[in-house]
């Protein structure tokens, strides 16, 4: 059987299904929403303090990329940082532009590799990204969102949190056990990385010697959960933007939570779900519908504009590459 041929429509259908999901979410928030409200709301936006917003999200995507480029250098890959930072928004800029949220780090795969032994050691740098920055997530939810159980009865909400962070915590101990590396092919061909097969023993070097450095995953734990503290900076600045008065320590409750119902692979980059679930989770702290909406819609927003660097990089850098592949061409 032709795993190739067979993975495509399949996963045509998930994308079409994604979007739907999508298209369809927001058609029922916008009926319920008045849109000379809405449109109110966004026109009388501070952009003083979008822009704000803006440098805090571009803060944390420097934090981000330092938190790889410390991974990087733990598997021989020495690149520049200014160089990190580039291939780090590249990489934002394909999760946002493309159906699936893996095309960033399949980007940054191939980016890293070009500096390095091969794509393997590259990749497991990127599993490690991921891995951290989950289990960062779900710990920071589990611990700001206990306070919010009895006062708005989300024990139920609560409990899936705890299985959320029981299978980041699982996801760390998997990378840890190279001796599951040989069940992750099939994974591999289904998201386009089936040329990494032949080096899975190499990636379980590489995840040996991450396992032998806890030292350094403690260390970058730290850093990611910084990096989620600054997003609900963000949103905090953005609601201020929009006049959104809420009190500080509801974002501290909601907005980690409202991350991780984002991770879910059940929408296009979460479009959708992000702002029904705002609009929930603020109602409870009695946000109207229309003001948790453009909450949230221009969180997003803010994060997709940054993520703009990484798309002028890859446009800036396109004819190089074409003509280093002339050049390989011309020699081969």
């Amino acid at each position: 059987m032709n795993l190739r041929a067979t993975a495509r429509p399949r996963t045509i259908a998930m994308v079409l299904v994604k979007l739907g999901l999508s298209a369809g979410l927001m058609t029922f928030l916008f009926a319920r929403i008045p849109f000379g409200s809405l449109s109110a709301t966004l026109r009388h936006a501070d952009r003083m303090g979008l822009a704000a917003a803006c440098l805090l999200m571009l803060g944390s995507n420097v934090l981000g990329s330092y938190q790889w480029a410390r991974l990087l250098a733990a598997v021989g890959i020495r690149i520049p940082f200014w160089k990190v930072c580039a291939y780090f928004h590249v990489g934002l800029f394909f999760n946002n532009f493309l159906p699936a949220n893996i095309g960033g780090d399949i980007a940054r795969v191939f980016d890293a590799s070009r500096h390095g032994p091969n794509r393997a050691a590259a990749f497991s740098t990127v599993v490690m990204d991921r891995v951290i920055g989950t289990v960062a997530l779900a710990g920071l939810a589990l611990l700001t969102t206990l306070p919010a159980i009895d006062r708005f009865h989300l024990t139920v909400i609560y409990l899936l949190l705890v299985a959320f962070f029981g299978f980041s915590v699982i996801l760390v101990w998997a990378v840890f056990h190279p001796r599951l590396l040989p069940g992750m092919e099939g994974v591999l061909q289904r998201v386009g990385l089936g040329a990494l097969k032949p080096h899975l023993e190499e990636m379980a070097s590489r995840f040996k010697s991450f396992r032998e450095r806890p030292g350094l995953f403690f260390a970058l734990l730290g850093v990611a959960a910084i990096v989620q503290l600054s997003r609900i900076g963000v949103h905090v600045l953005v609601a201020r933007a929009l006049d959104i008065r809420t009190p500080i320590h509801y974002f501290f409750l909601f907005v980690p939570l409202l991350a991780v119902i984002v991770t879910l692979p059940i929408s296009f980059n979460g479009i959708g779900v992000r702002e029904g679930a705002g609009i929930l989770l603020f109602g409870l702290a009695g946000v109207d519908r229309t003001r948790a909406f453009s909450l949230q819609f221009t969180t997003y927003l803010v994060a997709v504009a940054v993520s703009l660097i990484g798309g002028l990089v890859f446009l800036a850098r396109l004819p190089g590459r074409a003509a280093e592949a002339r050049q390989e061409r011309r020699t081969s």
